[in-house]
């Protein structure tokens, strides 16, 4: 079963006690981590305790039960054990079972969704919010009732007393409902105020893996920390914080670095590089924190191919990308949408404009539920279509304002097989979403007046499609006659993938190009002066090190040489 690890791999394998590891890229951290689980499962001996296997995102959890899943066998670790996100475990073991001793609710707690979120709001929300461009989501509130505004900080806010965003935290708080930021709060209220509590989660889970934890916030380390000082016996951080780019969810990569250099923690370092060549480890060491450069060990090792500089004008960006696909072809690199990338820093380096940033262009909730599915159906993301679908259906039928679907109320009306079948078949008739938006918001009208008709639907809420007719930006007039998917998008498949660096962290190609605009979130200047534990050095050390054999960094060609200070000749070869 280990017979695939390395020396050094294998060394984790019998690791005990308080362990932090930092992972270079193409490590196989998550094929290290699965096998630690199996290794560690296999000699558990407690039945009614267990180990809390923990990562940041769904994706991220879902490719390690895949891993555990090859190594071993099982579909999932059984009970006692719990495989999920952070989010879910703070939620699931403390927030909800025990979150009403400090929130005083009558309701047992739960998570809000979006959705919820924009019907609920509108009940409170003024004309002076709108205009002040307030949103609901930038507000959060703690357990002492205090509501903070997380953008803002009330700037401009015209009201001095009874607040509506006030009124709406303390409303939503009252009833039981809190974000995944407040129940995080919530849940560190429990903890520190209820000793009994903790000591009953740490008894249930004695042992600890993190995942991805370059991409937990202060916060949530904090929780972490309370139940590891507590009487956790085994806990093991794995991450790399050179590829934290989620700092707009709150993750704060010096917390695992300070763990990293805590003298009470077992610290190491995975420095073996299965997936990039050599070459390409030699030149993003100065991007990174790691001690030593990374070593190559994978089949691209000995690639001689060397990082690349490429200036390009900016009115020939096609020129640009034909030049890179003949390159390709050049070293015979195979040209598709999973051996190639061209990457971008934002969505509006895929197809020149970003339109997701047209603010309440979906104007009532039900027409972003519609849109978000019928982008996944068109995505080939089903799973995800179905979920959204079925809220869409749960609105029409039952309910106005909830934040959970009650299935004890579906039952009263239909038969699972019933429920299932309508969200079925609406589901199959979701429009494409490669249709213009405008053309895309008559067929869906004209869908669901027919699906409604059919299925003889009784519908409690009415159902209203809107969206924006105009916005104030002139570069986005155009986005009536947006493709649908445009909305939502953050990669295209062609004869290679166009995508985001956020969209492609996690994975790899046998070449990359990423593209550097004059202006934006990511520039030449950026690259070359900010601090190396900035986001902007860590995005752009995530699109280097997506690449096996080739990566070639396209510059404008109003870049001087000289202003290249981390890119020395020695390294890379200038175009």
């Amino acid at each position: 079963m280990f017979d695939q690890l390395t020396d050094s791999q294998k060394e984790i394998m019998k690791l005990q006690g308080k362990n932090i590891l930092k992972a270079c890229p193409g490590s196989g951290k998550t094929f290290v981590v699965a096998h630690k689980v199996v290794h560690d499962f296999n000699l558990w001996k407690d039945k009614n305790k267990g180990m809390a296997i923990l990562s940041f995102t769904n994706v991220a959890k879902d490719e390690l039960v895949t891993n555990i899943q090859e190594i071993s066998g099982l579909k999932t670790l059984p009970y006692p054990h719990f495989v999920g996100t952070l989010d879910a475990f703070i939620s699931q073991y403390i927030f909800m079972p025990f979150g009403q001793v400090m929130m005083k609710c009558s309701n047992r707690p739960s998570i809000m969704e979006d959705e919820f979120i924009e019907r609920y709001y509108k009940y409170f929300w003024k004309g002076e919010c709108y205009a002040n461009g307030c949103d609901p989501n930038n507000f959060y509130i703690d357990t002492k009732r205090n509501v903070y505004d997380n953008k803002k900080g009330f700037k401009n806010c015209p009201f001095t007393s009874s607040r509506p965003c006030v009124r709406f935290k303390n409303s939503t708080y009252s009833k039981g409902y809190a974000t995944y930021k407040e129940a995080l709060i919530i849940a560190m209220g429990v903890l520190k105020d209820y000793p009994d509590i903790l000591r009953l989660i740490v008894n249930r889970f004695p042992y600890f893996i993190v995942d991805e934890a370059q991409d937990t916030s202060e916060e949530q380390v904090k929780l972490l920390n309370l139940l590891f000082d507590n009487g956790v016996k085994n806990t093991m951080l794995i991450g790399d914080p050179d590829q934290a780019i989620y700092e707009w969810r709150d993750a704060d990569p010096s917390v695992f670095l300070d763990i990293y250099n805590n003298d009470n923690w077992n610290a190491k370092e995975l420095n073996e590089n299965f997936r990039c060549s050599q070459n390409i480890c030699n030149a993003t060491k100065v991007f990174s924190t790691l001690e030593s450069t990374s070593v190559a060990a994978g089949k691209s090792k000995d690639c001689d191919l060397r990082p690349m500089i490429i200036k390009y004008n900016k009115e020939g960006k096609s020129v640009l990308i034909q030049n890179f696909l003949d390159l390709c072809k050049e070293n015979d690199i195979s040209i598709s949408s999973e051996n190639v990338a061209i990457l971008t820093r934002g969505r509006s380096g895929l197809i020149g404009k970003d339109y997701s940033r047209i603010n309440d262009l979906w104007q009532t909730p039900i027409t972003k539920l519609l849109a978000q599915a019928t982008y996944y159906r068109g995505n080939e993301n089903i799973g995800k279509a179905v979920l959204l679908v079925e809220k869409v259906l749960y609105f029409i039928i039952f309910s106005n304002l909830t934040n959970d679907i009650d299935y004890n109320e579906i039952k009263e009306k239909y038969s699972i097989k019933e429920w299932n079948f309508l969200i079925f078949s609406l589901s199959i008739h979701l429009p494409d979403s490669s249709l213009p938006l405008k053309e895309w918001k008559k067929i869906i009208k004209n869908v669901l007046q027919e699906y409604i008709s059919i299925n003889n639907i009784c519908c409690k809420n009415e159902v209203d499609i809107k969206i924006k007719s105009r916005v104030k930006d002139a570069k986005l007039k155009d986005f009536l006659e947006q493709p649908l998917e445009t909305f939502f998008a953050d990669s295209y498949k062609k004869e290679y993938l166009n995508a985001t660096i956020h969209a492609v962290k996690g994975c790899t190609y046998d070449a990359v190009m990423l593209i550097i605009s004059t202006n934006g979130k990511l520039t030449s200047n950026m690259i070359n002066k900010k601090e190396i534990d900035s986001e902007e050095i860590r995005t752009f050390y995530v699109a280097v090190t997506r690449a096996r054999k080739l990566f070639v960094l396209a510059l404008p060609d109003t870049i001087k040489d000289k202003s290249l200070v981390r890119f020395p000749k020695e390294f890379w070869d200038y175009k």
